[in-house]
């Protein structure tokens, strides 16, 4: 997993509520087998004009975009830092979802709400796979939504090192400060994910293999 430190790049609005993982990434798109190519996928039945949704065995064949869906804003094309609604990534659990917004190009999303901005489920996926997730006050992801809405790009910086997200807006910089748990702000910083986590400790759990008895089943060893 690639370690998360600092993010500089354009804010993008997506200002809804309860978006649930169907409309993330659509059901049928579960079928693929590989882990790559989610990234145009991605509210594949908003982005696209009805039926251009990409095949689920060619997903960069979709038809032309929805000029009405939000993220289709040419200001947005090279967004890397997502601001959602309340309660994003609700519904089914798939990481899927996450690994559609990360290859999509966002390494920062950011909700409103402490606790509530994302489920639970996708959280975990979230921060599991690289992709912090911010939760602010409501009025203070209301001044970073609000900054995104201007005509022109707007660049930002999340700061993983000091938990500071810098807003370039139109009329001045501001900054907020987010919280995010120490063991997840941790395992960001290094790049690591569970297996990665795991074999931190890879002496310590071969030296209790070694010294395990029998009936623990140890590779190669009869019970």
């Amino acid at each position: 997993m690639k370690a998360f430190t600092k993010e500089r790049g354009t804010l993008a609005l997506l200002d809804w509520s309860d978006v649930n993982t169907d409309v993330i990434i659509p059901a049928r798109y579960l079928k693929r087998i590989e882990r790559t190519g989610y990234g145009p996928l991605l509210f594949a039945d908003k982005r696209y004009v009805a039926g251009g949704a990409p095949p689920v065995d060619d997903p960069v064949k979709g038809g032309a975009l929805d000029t009405a869906f939000p993220l289709n804003q040419p200001k947005y094309e090279k967004a890397s830092i997502l601001v959602v609604g309340k309660n994003f990534g609700c519904g089914s659990s798939r990481e899927h979802a996450v690994w559609a917004v990360e290859q999509a190009g966002f390494r920062v999303m950011i909700a409103p709400g402490k606790n509530e901005g994302f489920a639970d489920i996708f959280e975990g996926n979230a921060l599991n796979n690289g992709l912090l997730v911010v939760e602010l006050s409501d009025d203070d992801w209301s001044k970073v939504a609000q900054a995104a809405r201007a005509d022109a790009p707007i660049e930002a910086d999340v700061d993983l090192g000091t938990n500071v997200l810098k807003v370039f807006a139109a009329d001045g910089a501001f900054s907020v400060r987010f919280d995010l748990a120490e063991g997840p702000r941790q395992k960001l910083l290094k790049g690591l994910d569970a297996i990665g986590e795991t074999l931190q400790h890879a002496m310590a759990i071969s030296r209790y293999e070694q010294g395990a008895p029998p009936w623990a089943a140890r590779p190669g060893v009869s019970v």
